[in-house]
């Protein structure tokens, strides 16, 4: 089987209590099967405290205590199994975070997810061109999956790929292509309909939130909007590196998402996550830099933040993806107005 990654997949490596956002707190942590029997068997005090703190069903899982923080992360957020057991004891959720993977017969493809910091940093702040690397693993199981379309969608996000690193082209051109060749190739006709970015805020609203502060953060830049528009050319003169992280986050959303429409026939919809995922990092960031200022660290936080609302809540993202075709009756003319306006 043929495993294959990004190439800077290989340079993460969990910043443990450096993490100013630990994944250990705020987030249901299911554990494997085999992890479960693992922890019933363990003995004396740090086995009872497993028993203790552990939910042992048909889906297992850590109950979690004060603020939502695991049982087993200390006060110094470093993590007590690891201390007691080792790292080779984690459940597989804590070992594989914020790695991902896919499978496609003879094929598993991974990443690193942007709803972590360091995971967030790696992808935004790369310079180079985006190259894979393969190695040959054992053979692991695989869903059925329509191979034509494998095919199809693998040679479509190689083109797209190879579109978005051409930096002789501005940055929202890249897009608009991604946009048109995906259009035409579903086979999809747009309403005569317009809509505004306000549109996609909006839709946004309608999601459930993660964290208490994320609507309000919608609301501050929906309110901004105008003059963000106005100063889009102030915004990319004083933060030149805004664009490169731009195309990094396009990028990590087609690789992540595109070759999943295997499973479904659709990827107009992951195409419109991508382009759409870009435009509101972008006026994020811009509604930062209106605030107070902005820092390619102010960057990463509300990349990392945007990841964990749509990606990392099941139900968010799929929503999501429902309703790209009509994004709140958002037609593509508009999209690409939008471009325009805040990307250029």
């Amino acid at each position: 089987m043929i495993f294959r990654t990004p190439s800077y997949y290989k340079d993460f490596r969990c910043i443990a209590d450096k993490c100013q956002d630990n994944c250990c707190i705020g987030w249901e942590i299911d554990i494997d099967n085999d992890t479960a029997e693992k922890y019933r068997s363990v003995s004396g005090d740090f086995g009872q405290r497993l028993q203790n703190n552990i939910n042992f069903g048909d889906t297992s899982s850590f109950i979690l205590g004060k603020n939502e923080r695991c049982p087993f992360l200390n006060n110094c957020n470093l993590c007590d199994i690891i201390t007691e057991l080792g790292e080779d004891s984690l459940c597989q959720i804590c070992s594989d975070h914020p790695r991902y993977y896919e499978w496609f017969g003879s094929v598993k493809e991974g990443g690193i997810g942007m709803c972590c910091e360091e995971s967030a940093r790696i992808i935004l702040t790369q310079t180079c061109p985006f190259t894979v690397m393969e190695t040959h693993i054992p053979d692991e199981d695989s869903e059925p999956f329509d191979t034509e379309m494998y095919n199809y969608l693998y040679d479509l996000r190689e083109n797209f790929l190879s579109i978005l690193q051409n930096e002789e082209i501005p940055l929202g051109e890249r897009l608009k292509k991604l946009l048109e060749i995906s259009v035409a190739e579903q086979g999809i006709t747009y309403s005569a309909e317009t809509g505004t970015f306000a549109d996609i805020l909006q839709f946004l609203h309608t999601l459930e939130p993660i964290s208490e502060s994320w609507h309000p953060t919608l609301s501050a830049a929906e309110k901004k909007l105008a003059e963000i528009s106005a100063r889009k050319a102030d915004f990319l003169q004083e933060n030149p590196y805004i664009s490169v992280f731009l195309r990094n986050i396009a990028v990590y959303f087609l690789w992540r998402y595109l070759l999943k429409g295997v499973f479904d026939g659709d990827f107009l919809s992951r195409t419109v996550l991508a382009v759409v995922s870009v435009i509101i990092n972008a006026v994020l960031w811009a509604s930062k830099w209106l605030e107070d200022g902005l820092s390619p660290e102010d960057c990463i936080e509300i990349a990392k933040n945007y990841s964990k609302e749509i990606e990392y809540n099941e139900e968010n993202l799929e929503a999501f993806l429902d309703g790209a075709y009509d994004l709140t009756a958002l037609s593509m003319p508009s999209i690409i107005d939008i471009l325009d306006n805040f990307i250029g």
